[in-house]
């Protein structure tokens, strides 16, 4: 509040009547004007203040009356991500619990959690429908938006770090966090092991059948109690372990018979093994059922699986998938389509097998069993490669079931796996052999009869009885000891004709006829057909299965090399891995491979990061290829392979060089910077008579490279010295050993008047590259006469005097510097010939010194007679410069 002033002052202060004192002299009206005047200008300021005062209250009072409350835009009303007619249930308003509820209800759903403006959740949206379009009938899939402000799932689940979020929830909602590819055919593969995520076993054959296939099988034997806690406990392991494994190469199995167990050589129930190619893992409980929990067991599982061949599954975001590989051994990768919906992809399957085959050393225990189980998995790699699913779906007749009264109809189910899949007793099949001594002991480490399985009994053993007549051997058949031919076999893993007897009874039976009863055996069969064909069409969209090439045998020089144990009889071992070659084809790019190219995308690559080099097969995917491949490397006698073009990628960070040559200007002096390969790099270093500036740059070099490039061969052109200036990406072109540079960019300079490749000189490292330090380095490659023309060039085109003055004594330094070491030459030298030349060139050098010393920098030009004079004893002097000093030099050395 401003200070006011009463009334009174007011009044006094502004009344133009004066009082006279009592007593006054002179001076009393001059002192009674002055306090008038300052009263008055007290007083207006206070008017002032009060006027100031009142106006900002109003404006103050009117703000206040008509403020408005702050704007904010409000966030769009949520749409549909999912259209109408969609299989996808989209709860696009965030209605969590109604999502929830209707996922309760159903068996198995999948769920994924989007927000609409990400970019990722709009990609997988046509591969999450493609998905439903496939498995709809057996899974119920949703889509929440959770992101919509204010919606229920926000409030739920406001710190989502990433979009979109796939589950998978079972009826008792127990969720399943999906962590695979985000195509289509992995989500269905996902799903398939989520359906099913056990496999039952009732007999030995069906248990060496799964490891036969997959690369480790867990076997829990729980006993089927009253209440089946302990199934239930390893039955939701199974689940879990699929948010690890999400490919499936953990097959989970049960036996619940205990006298099945017994003969597997298990006591105590419950009881889990990991059975793995070179051994078996017993999960020790210590007799207390407490630690027969999920997260015990999954620790477990997941700590001691290890497999030969590492399937490596780059994802979306940055990720060190390879890191762990990176130790100083070498690499062999496989690129192979490896579509997860066959069952069995025979290149992966070929290289596990040449893998066991290089890991299974002589002093290892297991070594035997790794060769039988070897060859188990030989023989179910080749009768599956002989199965045409396609050809089988075309021709399977759908029959429509036919109504059957009043009789008791059976017939016998003949499944892949198991005869009777749904028959609750077990069958002991007692067989003999070195098979019979594996299965019971669990699989683990068995004593090995004498002699190996022929193929009628590995055949037997893994239940797969196929016709497989073929005239020719492959290769992979000289692995059998004693191998016979194929035998034909009446009894086929997919004929689902009927071919058991029919009981018929006149008896009264609660079953519904077989035209009403979806769930009777007929119907059951047709709907598995159904569904079998439906997933090979949908697999077959993505690409046909990969068969390696066959090698027939037709005399004793196409015999396959045997690496057995090769990784233990060197002081290195190779880490061998598999790559998706379809969804990951820019790392093959990247090596220089152009994998589309390949016979069937399929090709192998070794990388030793140790020794900076790569090696790629040449030949054809087969099983002595790739065991010749890995045979040569471990012996050294591996040619390195370069890469001499990477194709530009549709979807990697390389900018259209295709090594062309890019013009700098249309005039004479204009520069080409040429874009190198490996191939035309070996050609430009070779090529004798100009200086050759290359850079060699990681990726595309960059523009200030380029123009002191351009630069430093346009001032040695002006010179008369013949350049040119070149640049390489090293990313996508290897060069040979010596000229592996560790930092980018890096400049080499190759003289011109010396053809060999160790007379070249590279730029300082990490140093700016500038037009001037290229000419400098340029200069040291050059002779004497060559330099010294260069130099007096350089000299002439400066502008400032004291650049000039600084250059010519540049040029008289030098010269002083090789008249010196020519002196030192000449004093060693013993040979008349050899010190008449040095003395003549000495001759030309001293008349060169006395000429820069009579030279002024107004004589650098061209029609000056002392610098022409100059130019003309460098002429001579160019004339005589050559002379064999290698004598001199042995000389030297000796």
């Amino acid at each position: 509040m401003f200070p006011t002033a009463n009334t009174e002052d007011i009044a006094q202060v502004t009344s133009f009547k004066t009082y006279s004192g009592v007593s006054s002299d002179e001076r009393d009206p001059i002192d009674n004007t002055q306090i008038t005047r300052q009263n008055r200008e007290l007083t207006f300021n206070m008017l002032i203040k009060e006027l100031v005062f009142c106006i900002a209250l109003a404006l103050t009072t009117y703000g206040a009356l008509h403020n408005t409350p702050t704007k904010i835009s409000k966030y769009p009303q949520a749409v549909r991500f999912f259209t109408t007619d969609s299989l996808v249930k989209d709860w696009y308003r965030g209605q969590l619990s109604s999502a929830l509820a209707k996922i309760n209800s159903a068996d198995i759903s999948f769920v994924m959690y989007y927000a609409p403006w990400d970019a990722e959740s709009q990609y997988v949206r046509g591969e999450f429908e493609k998905a439903a379009i496939i498995l709809s009938d057996y899974v119920h899939f949703s889509a929440i938006n959770c992101w919509n402000p204010g919606s229920e799932c926000r409030l739920h689940h406001s710190k989502i770090p990433s979009w979109p979020i796939l589950m998978a929830y079972t009826i008792n909602s127990r969720g399943v966090l999906y962590k695979g590819p985000r195509d289509a055919h992995s989500m269905v593969n996902f799903l398939q092991l989520i359906m099913k995520p056990l496999e039952r076993v009732s007999t030995t054959e069906h248990l060496v059948n799964l490891l036969s296939i997959c690369d480790a099988v867990a076997v829990g034997y729980t006993p089927l109690t009253d209440t089946s806690r302990y199934y239930n406990i390893w039955y939701y392991v199974a689940m879990k372990v699929r948010e690890f494994d999400p490919v499936g190469e953990i097959c989970f199995a049960v036996v619940t018979s205990e006298e099945l167990a017994v003969d597997l050589g298990v006591d105590v129930m419950p009881n889990a093994r990991l059975m793995l190619w070179n051994d078996t893992k017993e999960y020790v409980n210590s007799g207390n059922l407490q630690s027969w929990n999920e997260t015990s067991l999954l620790h477990w599982v997941l700590e001691n699986f290890s497999q030969p061949v590492a399937r490596v599954i780059p994802m979306w975001k940055k990720a060190f998938s390879f890191e762990r590989y990176v130790d100083g051994n070498p690499i062999l990768i496989l690129f192979t389509p490896l579509n997860p919906l066959y069952e069995q992809l025979p290149s992966y399957a070929l290289l596990r097998e040449v893998a066991m085959e290089y890991y299974n050393c002589n002093n290892n225990e297991s070594s035997q069993w790794t060769s039988e189980l070897i060859k188990l998995q030989q023989v179910q790699r080749l009768l599956y490669q002989q199965k045409d699913f396609l050809k089988f779906c075309q021709e399977y007749k759908f029959k429509k079931p036919v109504r059957k009264q009043n009789f008791f109809y059976k017939k016998e189910i003949v499944s892949q796996n198991n005869k009777y899949p749904w028959n609750n007793v077990t069958q002991k099949n007692h067989k003999s052999g070195a098979l019979n001594s594996f299965v019971k002991r669990g699989l683990s480490i068995p004593k090995i009869t004498q002699g190996s399985l022929d193929e009628s009994q590995v055949l037997s053993t893994i239940g797969l009885l196929q016709e497989c007549s073929s005239t020719e051997l492959p290769a992979e058949k000289l692995f059998y000891d004693n191998y016979e031919q194929c035998q034909s076999f009446s009894h086929d893993s997919f004929n689902y004709e009927e071919n058991s007897k029919e009981y018929k009874f006149n008896l009264e039976t609660t079953m519904l006829p077989l035209e009403d009863d979806p769930l009777s055996p007929d119907n059951l069969v047709q709907e598995n057909v159904k569904h079998f064909c439906k997933l090979m069409k949908f697999a077959n969209e993505a690409g046909p299965r990969v068969i390696p090439a066959k090698v027939l045998v037709n005399d004793e020089k196409h015999n396959i090399t045997h690496i057995h144990g090769l990784a233990c009889a060197r002081n290195f071992s190779l880490h061998i891995l598999a790559v998706d070659s379809v969804a990951n084809h820019h790392f093959a790019e990247f090596l220089g491979i152009d994998i589309s190219n390949k016979k069937d995308k399929t090709t192998v690559v070794i990388l030793d990061s140790k020794h900076e080099s790569q090696y790629v097969l040449s030949e054809e995917y087969s099983a002595k290829s790739i065991r010749d491949f890995i045979y040569n490397f471990t012996n050294k006698s591996l040619q390195r392979s370069l890469r001499t073009h990477v194709e530009d990628a549709a979807h990697t960070h390389y900018y259209g060089s295709e090594g062309k040559t890019t013009k700098k200007g249309t005039n004479d002096s204009s520069i080409e910077i040429i874009d190198l390969t490996t191939r035309s790099f070996k050609k430009l270093i070779n090529t004798p008579g100009t200086v050759r500036l290359v850079c060699v740059c990681g990726g595309v070099c960059g523009a200030a490279a380029a123009r002191a490039l351009a630069a430093a061969a346009r001032r040695l052109r002006a010179a008369g010295v013949p350049a040119r200036a070149a640049r390489l990406d090293a990313l996508r072109y290897d060069l040979p050993w010596h000229y592996s540079v560790h930092l980018y960019p890096t400049v080499f300079v190759f003289p011109a008047d010396m053809d060999k490749e160790a007379e070249s000189r590279s730029y300082p490292a990490g140093e700016r590259i500038t037009s001037s330090g290229l000419l400098a380095l340029a200069l040291r490659s050059l002779s004497a006469p060559v330099h010294l023309r260069v130099r007096l060039h350089i000299c002439q085109r400066s502008h400032a005097n004291e650049e000039k003055k600084i250059c010519l004594k540049y040029a008289r330094e030098h010269v002083t510097t090789v008249i010196d070491r020519n002196l030192k030459y000449w004093r060693w030298s013993e040979q008349r010939e050899l010190k008449d030349a040095l003395f003549k060139r000495l001759q030309y050098l001293h008349q060169i010194s006395l000429d820069l010393s009579l030279l002024h920098i107004t004589d650098l030009n061209s029609k000056n007679q002392r610098y022409e004079t100059l130019l003309n004893t460098l002429n001579l002097l160019s004339k005589t410069w050559k002379i064999n000093m290698s004598i001199l030099k042995d000389k030297k050395t000796s």
